[in-house]
């Protein structure tokens, strides 16, 4: 009996000890972030530079070696999203502008565009917020030229058809909102001159262009992000600082940067350069982030001929820095750097495509942030009739912070040109400035003033400049 007893508890023992097992909790899987739907109308903005490398085939010419412009315009379209396979079709619409030939001499012809147009499949591989495209379709530009030499004097207009061909990558950094960066390649063959003897034209239009776009369906689902609680305000201050003084922090910025050099050319001229340079991070995966870095320049330039200025905007310069998510003391970061002819002017700009290799390192120990940014570029191509290019910069940046906001700061620009003669190579400022962090309204802002002093400079460059800078931050709330 007692042997009985005994294995009837022991069952239940068994059945109950099962039993609260089975209540126990199970550690679930994490839950995995919801993919980005591309699918969709969206409509966006873009600009950038434009180039041809083509020829007029007069005998004698030797002024015309294509054009270099600066594009901005619109695009609109339509994606489908299956899985990892992207089918859309897009239009856009350029409007170009190009002045004066780069010499105040008379040339024997002369060609520049007005407009461009284009209708385009694309076709692409998405990885979440990632998209890598091609696109297929055709074109149309609407071109002026002009011709004056012995027994010719002729000016024309053409809207020509050509097809098209491009390559883009574009990111969803929104739920409503991408980001593309695009190269694309206009044939339009060549344009013969009613004329006698008949002039033919090869223009073949090359163009990279930086969009953006907003996706009437959003790209992710409605969520709630935890707001930051239990932190003092001048750490915040301190933090939102340090970020902004980062080159390739995790912070969206938008900074409009003045540079007001002083005394340049021949008539000690005023030279003004807006930089408007937007950054923004985009994450590669878990370990990796990229930093897009693009710098536009809106320019009034002293005529290195005449008592006046020329204005309109610069080329435009692209960084993108591979920087780890999670780095250590040293916080760094790689990649590439390309300019595009985007000047509305020849004095503006190189007429060149420049290409390098661009690395930034810093730390960031108590109070400061301490670091280096450098570059160097070449030419690739571009106007065959431009000289070519081979710069390089350094960006030293050193920037202690303060209570409430306050900051002293330095980080002087400086260059070479490896090409200039000796003693005319190197541009070296030094000096420095205060700023600070604050709000406009609910918008953070990051502001500082600052004055350099050229110690080393070439003849005819400015010999001070005095830098403002107002930046709009974005920080994840």
């Amino acid at each position: 009996m007692k042997s009985f007893l005994a294995g009837v508890v022991l069952i239940a023992l068994c059945v109950s000890t099962t039993t609260r097992a089975a209540d126990m909790p199970v550690k679930a899987p994490p839950a995995l972030s919801p993919l980005y739907n591309w699918s969709g109308f969206y409509l966006g903005a873009n600009l950038g530079g434009a180039w041809t490398s083509g020829s007029l085939n007069i005998p004698g010419n030797n002024f015309y070696g294509g054009t270099t412009e600066f594009i901005g315009g619109v695009q609109a379209g339509y994606n489908f999203q299956v899985g990892h396979l992207l089918l859309g079709v897009e239009g856009n619409f350029d409007g170009a502008t190009f002045g004066h030939p780069p010499l105040p001499t008379p040339t024997l012809g002369t060609v520049r565009q007005n407009w461009i147009g284009t209708v385009a499949g694309r076709a692409g591989l998405v990885e979440d917020k990632w998209l890598l495209y091609a696109k297929l379709g055709g074109g149309w530009v609407h071109s002026n030229a002009t011709l004056n030499f012995s027994g010719v004097t002729w000016q024309g207009s053409s809207t020509s058809p050509g097809w098209l061909a491009g390559v883009g990558v574009e990111y969803g950094f929104k739920p409503n909102w991408t980001l593309k960066l695009e190269y694309d390649y206009v044939g339009l063959g060549s344009w013969t001159s009613p004329t006698v003897p008949a002039i033919q034209l090869n223009r073949d239009l090359q163009m990279v262009k930086l969009g953006a776009n907003y996706k009437f369906e959003r790209g992710l689902a409605d969520t709630v992000t935890p707001t930051r609680t239990g932190r003092p305000e001048t750490s915040e201050d301190e933090d939102l600082a340090k970020k902004s003084q980062n080159p390739i922090a995790d912070l969206v910025s938008v900074p409009f940067q003045s540079n007001t050099n002083f005394n340049a050319g021949p008539h000690n001229r005023t030279q003004e350069v807006l930089n408007v340079q937007p950054v923004i991070p985009l994450r590669i995966n878990a370990d990796w982030n990229v930093i897009s870095r693009t710098i536009m320049p809106v320019i009034s330039q002293p005529s290195p001929f005449f008592n006046s200025n020329t204005n309109g905007i610069g080329d435009i310069t692209q960084q993108f820095f591979f920087t780890p998510t999670h780095p250590g003391t040293l916080i760094w970061g790689v990649g590439p750097v390309f300019t595009v002819p985007s000047a509305t002017d020849p004095i503006l700009g190189t007429g060149k495509v420049l290409f390098g290799p661009t690395a930034v390192a810093l730390v960031t120990p108590g109070h400061w942030v301490i670091g280096v940014l450098v570059n160097n570029q070449w030419s690739v191509g571009g106007n065959p009739l431009r000289p070519p290019v081979n710069a390089f910069l350094a960006q030293p940046f050193v920037n202690y912070n303060m209570a409430h906001g306050w900051f002293l700061t330095t980080s002087p620009v400086i260059t070479a040109n490896w090409l200039a003669a000796s003693g005319q190579q190197w541009t070296v400022p030094v000096g420095g400035g205060v700023g600070r962090i604050f709000k406009l309204g609910e918008q953070p802002v990051s502001a500082y003033i600052s004055g350099y002093y050229n110690v080393v400079r070439p003849t005819g460059t400015p010999n001070w400049q005095l830098r403002a800078e107002l930046s709009l931050l974005f920080p994840e709330r």
